[in-house]
């Protein structure tokens, strides 16, 4: 056999299983199985090479094929281990081929008839396309053996046999969980070459095996969420109450017809100053008053100075907010009131606290 047909058929039934891969079908059958075919083969090879093959005769004169008698059949059977690999074991009919042979030479006269059966061992992977349909590959060897039949004038009949490779791809259908229909080429391989394209069913006698559906995974366990305690809100302290505070009053006196801040006033004035709560002052009230002494007019004016002279004393140095601070001149309004002339000409600051 040629080294390129071999590397062909190495290369064939790799090429196509990796070329499907492996894939998992609805059932998984395994057991011992029958098969039958029916089909036609076609040869490669010329009158002449036939009958050498048979008769092993080298000088052969001009044969002519009359009819081609090629209906082939093949019976077997083998072993499945599981949806993929299985072998089998399988004898095939090559049919039957009608020759015209004459000539001098005594191995060749009168041969009318060629035929030939393969016997072959081969290994499958089958390759489910469908939950029905599968492909299948194989490859193995086979065993020919060959016969002549002669006319009375010649010899009777004459034996030949040859070893090669055989090959082939196919397809099934699954009628039932253990019948299948057959669709299969298949190549002999030996000194000429043979193809057989063939149709058939198989019976398989093992117990059809249904994968089990792998459990669903345990549920996750459900994790309470950690609710972490709120620290206590911090109680409420109220405020104590405040005391109220009496509003605090004090009177500078004033020379007859002067506004100046002398040294006795500003002595008041300090005093006052240190005992104020300065956070709690809600206003100050200056008012200016004058004697009777004198025009009134002037009068009015000379106590408003005298008031916005102690009032400025104050927004500087008793660190009161100006706002606070209200200015008012009431003149001789008031004098009559006062013992003395002197006792009216005065400044009352009058603080009131909140």
């Amino acid at each position: 056999m040629k080294k390129t047909t071999l590397t062909k058929f190495l290369i064939a039934p790799v090429a196509f299983g990796v070329m499907v891969g492996t894939a998992a079908a609805k059932d998984v059958e395994q057991g011992w199985f029958v098969q039958g075919n029916i089909g036609q083969a076609t040869g490669h090879e010329s009158s002449a090479s036939l009958v050498n093959e048979v008769a092993d005769v080298g000088d052969l004169q001009s044969m002519r094929i009359l009819s081609d008698k090629r209906r082939s059949w093949n019976i077997g059977g083998g072993y499945k281990f599981d949806q993929n690999l299985s072998v089998a074991l399988n004898i095939t009919d090559l049919g039957v081929i009608e020759l015209d042979s004459h000539g001098d030479h005594d191995a060749i006269a009168g041969i009318k008839a060629l035929s030939g059966t393969a016997t072959g061992l081969t290994a499958m992977y089958s390759h489910p396309l469908t939950e029905e349909i599968s492909a299948h590959v194989r490859g193995g060897l086979a065993h020919l053996s060959a016969r002549s039949n002669r006319t009375d004038a010649g010899h009777g009949t004459s034996d030949g046999s040859n070893s090669g490779l055989t090959f082939g791809v196919g397809a099934s259908y699954a009628i039932t969980s253990n019948l299948d229909a057959l669709v299969d080429w298949d190549r002999f391989q030996f000194d000429r070459e043979v193809d057989v394209i063939s149709a058939g069913v198989r019976y398989t006698f093992g117990e059809v095996m249904t994968q089990k559906a792998k459990p669903a995974p345990a549920p996750a366990p459900v994790v309470k969420p950690v609710v972490e305690k709120q620290p206590e809100p911090a109680p409420v302290v109220k405020p104590a109450p405040v005391a109220p505070l009496k509003p605090m009053a004090v009177t500078v006196y004033f020379g007859n017809n002067s506004s100046s801040l002398n040294n006795e006033t500003l002595t008041v004035l300090n005093n006052a100053k240190s005992q104020l709560v300065n956070d709690r002052v809600d206003t100050v009230n200056v008012s200016g008053f004058a004697s009777s002494t004198g025009n009134a007019a002037y009068n009015q004016m000379l106590s408003e100075k005298r008031a916005k002279k102690v009032a400025a004393y104050i927004k500087q140095n008793w660190s009161v907010d100006a706002d606070k601070v209200v200015v008012t001149a009431s003149g001789e309004k008031y004098a009559n009131e006062a013992p003395t002339g002197a006792k009216a000409r005065k400044v009352t600051v009058t603080v009131k606290f909140n």
